[in-house]
């Protein structure tokens, strides 16, 4: 009675109850908590996964070899054949019967022996390209096996990996008597995974009961989980028996579960089990090939026909002589006609193109990720103009031309060192490399066409893998919420305040910003540098899920308010405490987005100098707040009464509206330090074990609290103002004067009530550096960015507006079905949009109503399943889509093998070294990446910015339209001929080539020409053009078939003219050029003398000379599709230039080489005007028409360019309310 009067009345109230494990003793859980299940060793975990590996492996290469049943004998093999045969039989025929004796014979015998080697070439080459289409996916999961079996698996436990971000698939085995944190595809089937609730099954798992289990099947009663199935307590029913209760505390929170398959064979088979469209360049090239080399080879080959046997049917020779020259007349001159059109030259030219392309991608991606340079806007765009994306000027490494490295490689030569590209153009020959699944996923010409970018997942791929602060609210001394807005540079991951007076709030501000800057572990006040972003590593969600943002540290927001390192180390950790509440109210009927087990995590301080004991709490909002009774206010303690508590839920509720996670803050200080039962003499001494509570909440008890104003210390202004004495709730410790009969999970138990509600934070998921940026300038170029949420859609909307996305009418679908589970649209959309409900409704709307949904660019409440059936939608209305995903997200295997190219984004950067060749025991974590990122064709580090991916596309655009023009010239240059060959048949002129001259031509002169396209300059505006999709191609044709006759009909005519005159020049009939129609030789092209056969060899080789010359100058205009010559100047392409020079040197050489066995005649007595028309005249022609045919072509595209960009920003549907 004697003791002073408290400041406070005191009421007894009903405590918080733990759960009745709490009353085992001690000995008991220290017995029973280390006791191992049966578990696996890692060597025979390692042998199952490498058993589990090579069956599916064997199964697909057993498929796949049955697959490749690719017809060999197609209509171009049969002619081929053919034509060696009529060659070999003219080469008998002229044995037999010419006199003299016809070289050209000799010529066509080694042009059966060129066929027909060309033929087994493109054979080969089409059973290799089959063959490696089939294998390329299994050879590349065969290269991520291998070194698994050399050098084994690490098994080091990391136990502080992040588990809590949505995108990181990892889950905590036992093996070997030790926790080990490993991703969900290397689990196999009888491990033993520890699981809180709130985790993620990782396969199908059952719950075991016991922990005294021997051997698999010995359960009781069965609890099974599906893969991805979310662990709720529903499970066990709620509440629990008091069994598992009991097993759950003994493990502090962490349930076994026993995996009952191996989950990396159904990663693999999703891998494997690919099934993407063909390319929009496949596609193409698919109708070029049915009508080329099919039906116009056979219209060409019908019109020869009918036009060499009018011919020889009209011939006024004798009948002998018909006989003689019928071989030729009949079949030889055909051969020569649609020997142009066999495809013998383009799957070689095209499989170079795609190589180089790839080489070119490759080397620009392995620059991008080391490149420390910063992306930059071109000079000469005007900061109000459409500007194409940043990019970095890098110079690749091209080194050694390819061969001289080839060469010097075949003689074991260490001279010359290919460059970084020509090593990646000769790897996919040489070593066949498979890390970018060229020939599956048509690298560069998919991402050329990608119209849709589809982020199927957020965390660490398009945002921060762990959320940003973004508001501190707390209560002044007036009672009313004072909410100050926080900026952070997602760049230099710099905190700051937006408000410029927010020093004014310093005495409420110091208390929290002292917690934020102890509760952490990021070791950032000690110098430490961590590879997350601020991350806390303390293993709270080990016990159940919590938030991510309870993971972020705001140690930086300490320091912001005015907290220094030294601050810090006055302060020494001398207990942690782990609070959950596993059946609060709060988790029942919760969707799975927003689940979380509601709990907090204390540590208890003793300052260095005052010997004083301080005790931080943070964690679950209600949780927090029923353990606090007062709150600070800046210069005292107030009641935290009815109204207090819902300007904080009022905070929480607009914060989670707008997809935030709030933490909340507490603190209170130890009075009583002789209750304490794990002080120590030294402050600094390691601290001892925490303590893992679990309890029910029953009432909303309120503890209480002291007082903390000597934290606000002197910038504290005095209140001013009397406070009458308020009640204050007593607990246990405030009681006890002795540490007597207190074990330390009971003094915990009471420790953590009675505290001072301090603040919150609210923090939320920001996009990466220049990820909004890079959304608006995708949309400049055509392709649409399309985001899956899997949140409900008033969150994905608060996220999307993050991202620069439309969150206005029309602007989101949701995917899943309307089974009552979730409210639907929001009310003030239902009057407005009739949009579709759940993905199998999508395609009935599309065909139905309109294709709104192939214009919204956010989905919400997506699951994996829905996802990948959106992505089908999107190919089947002939988009081409290109997905970014997490690496370590196992759900994302299946939606990476189907889309037309998939880019994986490592989500921590704990993964940047995976790429490096192995030298030991693998990192678990790199090789779960490899895996479920096995189906796409580049990766990411987490921190290269995502602008490399537009500037890899805009390179792969640059490519795919050279390489386009590039087979285009070769097309209309190989198609010119059998016009020149037709032609020349019907004004009854003797062949104008040869065989063997058409296969130089086609097989030495022009592929240099051709190849040099590839070199092209890049456009500076093909980012802001519109791609075309991958449906209806080449719907307008016939106006490509004008633009053939147009571009070519000069180098036709004129290079049959040079034929005739220089034939009747050779001839000695120059008085009468008409003498070389239909009179040429005497009677029959069997006896033709020495000097007519010099002549008309001397006349093709000129006709040949002059057809290259303007095949070049044509080449000069084709380098661009549209752009005149004067905007795009041809000897930019300084390789074109060589390429050029090159091909007429060579024919000049060819020609030289073919008259030097006997210089019959002399150039010189064709006429001047012949030169002057043919080398001057022609290709001045040839450019005009060439520039006039690219006036109407730009027309037609600008048309095609301004309906696509319409379509493409146009998203109203049947139901506008325009």
């Amino acid at each position: 009675m004697g003791a002073p009067k408290p400041d406070h009345e005191v009421i007894e109230i009903h405590e918080l109850r733990t759960c009745p494990s709490s009353d085992i003793p001690v000995a008991a859980i220290a017995d029973e908590k280390y006791l191992a299940y049966h578990h696996l060793s890692g060597d025979e975990a390692q042998r199952r996964l490498l058993a589990a590996a090579d069956e599916v492996l064997a199964n697909h290469r057993l498929e796949a070899t049955d697959a490749v049943t690719t017809t060999m004998v197609k209509q171009s093999t049969i002619v081929t054949v053919v034509a060696g045969l009529g060659l070999v039989a003219f080469f008998i025929s002229v044995k037999i019967q010419s006199s003299p004796y016809q070289w050209r014979a000799t010529g066509a015998l080694v042009e059966a022996f060129l066929l027909l080697l060309a033929l087994v070439w493109n054979m080969w080459l089409q059973v290799r390209e089959s063959r490696l289409t089939a294998m390329e996916m299994s050879m590349r999961i065969q290269s991520i096996v291998e070194p698994l079996r050399k050098y084994g698996l690490s098994r080091k436990p990391d136990l502080k990996l992040p588990t809590s971000i949505a995108t990181v698939s990892l889950s905590r085995v036992v093996r070997d008597q030790v926790v080990l944190t490993l991703p969900f595809n290397l689990i196999v089937t009888d491990d033993i995974v520890q699981m809180a609730y709130g985790d993620t099954a990782p396969c199908k798992v059952k719950y075991v009961n016991s922990h005294f289990d021997i051997a698999p099947g010995t359960e009781e009663r069965e609890y099974i989980l599906e893969k991805g199935q979310l662990f709720r307590p529903t499970l066990f029913s709620s509440p629990p028996d008091r069994t598992i209760m009991r097993r759950a505390a003994l493990n502090e929170g962490q349930f076994h579960f026993r995996a009952l398959e191996t989950p990396l064979k159904d990663t693999l088979k999703k891998a494997l089990d690919f099934n993407r469209p063909e390319t929009v360049v496949l596609r193409q090239f698919a109708i070029i090939a049915d009508y080329y080399f099919t039906r116009l080879m056979w219209g060409f080959l019908a019109i020869s026909c009918l036009v060499n046997a009018l011919r020889y049917g009209i011939r006024d020779t004798s009948t002998q002589e018909k006989k003689q020259q019928g071989v030729e007349i009949l079949l030889v001159i055909q051969i020569y006609v649609i020997l142009p059109l066999l495809p013998l030259v383009l799957p070689t030219l095209f499989i170079i193109i795609r190589s180089f392309g790839n080489a070119q991608i490759l080397s620009l991606f392995d620059a991008l990720q080391t490149s420390k340079t910063e992306f930059e806007d071109r000079e000469d765009i005007d900061e109000f103009d459409a500007a194409p994306p940043p990019t970095k000027d890098l110079v690749l490494d091209w080194g050694a031309p390819s061969s001289v490295y080839l060469f010097s490689m075949l003689l074991h030569s260490q001279m010359a060192s290919p460059g970084l590209v020509w090593k990646r153009f000769l790897d996919q020959f040489v070593h066949i490399d498979v890390s970018f699944l060229a020939r599956t996923t048509g690298l560069v010409a998919s991402l050329a066409s990608t119209t849709v970018i589809c982020a199927i997942d957020r965390e660490g791929t398009i945002s921060l893998p762990t959320p940003s602060v973004e508001q501190l609210f707390f209560l002044d001394a007036e009672g009313d919420p004072v909410v100050l807005d926080i900026a952070e540079d997602t760049t230099d991951h710099i905190l700051q305040f937006e408000d410029r007076d927010w020093q004014q709030n310093i005495a409420s501000l110091k208390p929290l910003g002292l917690e934020l800057l102890l509760n952490t572990d990021c070791g950032a006040a000690n110098g430490r540098v961590r590879l997350e972003h601020h991350r806390k590593a303390n293993g709270h969600q080990h016990h159940g899920r919590i938030k991510p943002g309870r993971q972020a540290c705001l140690c930086q927001m300490g320091k912001e308010i005015g907290f220094s390192s030294d601050v810090v180390r006055s302060f020494a950790l001398q207990k942690t405490i782990h609070v959950f509440a596993p059946f609060h109210q709060q988790v029942t009927q919760v969707p799975d987005y927003h689940f979380e087990v509601p709990s907090y995590l204390s540590q208890i301080y003793q300052e260095v100098t005052t010997k004083s004991f301080q005790l931080f709490s943070e964690g679950n909002v209600n949780l927090v707040l029923e353990s606090c009774g007062d709150y600070w206010n800046g210069t005292e303690l107030e009641t935290l009464n009815e109204t207090a508590q819902k300007k904080i839920h009022d905070f929480c509720q607009n914060a989670l509206i707008n997809d935030a996670q709030v933490v909340g803050y507490s603190y209170r200080p130890i009075e009583n330090t002789k209750t304490l039962p794990f002080t120590a003499a030294d402050a600094h001494h390691a601290p001892s074990e925490p303590v893992y509570i679990e309890f029910q909440v029953q009432n909303d008890d309120l503890s209480a609290s002291a007082s903390i104003s000597s934290l606000a210390g002197s910038d504290s202004p005095a209140s001013g103002r009397s406070t009458k004495p308020r009640k204050r709730y007593l607990n246990n410790i405030d009681r006890v004067r002795t540490p007597q009969g207190f074990e330390v999970k009971q003094f915990c138990s009471d420790l953590i009530k009675g505290q001072t509600f301090l603040g919150l934070a609210s923090l939320a998921y920001q996009p990466k550096a220049n990820v909004a940026d890079f959304i608006e300038d995708l949309g400049l170029g055509g392709i649409r960015f399309v985001y899956f949420s899997s949140a409900p859609e008033r969150e994905s909307k608060a996220y999307a507006e993050r991202l620069g996305l439309e969150i206005d009418w029309n602007s989101c679908i949701l995917l899943s079905s309307d089974n009552g589970d979730t409210p639907g649209y929001l009310e003030e959309h239902d009057m407005k949009a009739k949009l579709p409900r759940g993905v199998d409704k999508i395609r009935d709307h599309i065909r139905d109503v309109d294709d709104v949904p192939l214009h919204v660019s956010l989905f919400a409440e997506c699951s994996p399943r829905s996802i990948i059936e959106m992505v089908r939608i999107f190919q089947e209305q002939g988009e081409v889509v290109c997905c970014i995903g997490s690496s370590l997200n196992e759900m994302n295997v299946e939606c990476f093998s189907l889309a037309d190219v998939s880019i994986a984004i490592d989500p921590l950067s704990a993964l940047k070294s995976r790429n490096h060749p192995p030298t030991g025991p693998l990192s678990p974590l790199s090789l779960g990446a490899a895996f479920a990122s096995s189906p796409c064709a580049f990766s990411l580090h987490s921190d290269t910015s995502i602008y490399s991916l537009s500037q890899i596309i805009r390179d792969a655009r640059t490519i795919s339209d050279s390489g386009r023009q590039a087979i285009a010239f070769y097309l209309g240059c190989q198609t010119s001929l059998p016009f020149i060959m037709i032609l020349a048949s019907c004004m009854l002129l003797p062949p104008v080539f040869t065989g063997y001259q058409l296969m130089w031509l086609l097989w030495v002169v022009l592929p240099p020409l051709t190849l040099s396209f590839m070199f092209s300059p890049y456009d500076p505006h093909i980012m802001t053009r519109m791609p075309a999709k991958n449906t209806a191609h080449l719907k307008d044709k016939w106006r490509f078939v004008s633009y053939f006759v147009a571009r070519f009909i000069a180098p036709i005519l004129v290079s049959i003219g040079v034929f005739a005159v220089t034939l009747s020049e050779f001839n000695g009939e120059a008085s009468d050029v008409t003498q070389a129609f239909g009179n040429f030789g005497n009677g029959s092209w069997m006896r033709l003398t020495d000097r007519e056969q010099w002549a008309l060899l001397y006349a093709q080789n000129c006709t040949m000379f002059v057809w290259v010359v303007l095949m070049v100058t044509v080449s000069a205009s084709f380098l661009h599709r549209t752009d005149s010559l004067l905007r795009r100047p041809p000897w930019h392409n300084r390789v074109w230039v060589l390429a050029a020079l090159t091909s007429i040197a060579l024919q000049a050489v060819f020609m030289a080489v073919s008259v030097a066995p006997r210089s019959v005649y002399s150039l010189s007595v064709v006429k001047w005007w012949a030169y002057v028309v043919a080398l001057v005249a022609a290709p001045a022609i040839s450019i005009a028409l060439q520039e006039l045919v690219k006036v109407h072509d730009r027309r037609a595209w600008e048309k095609f360019q301004k309906r696509s960009k319409l379509e493409f920003n146009t998203k109203l549907g049947m139901h506008s309310p325009l």
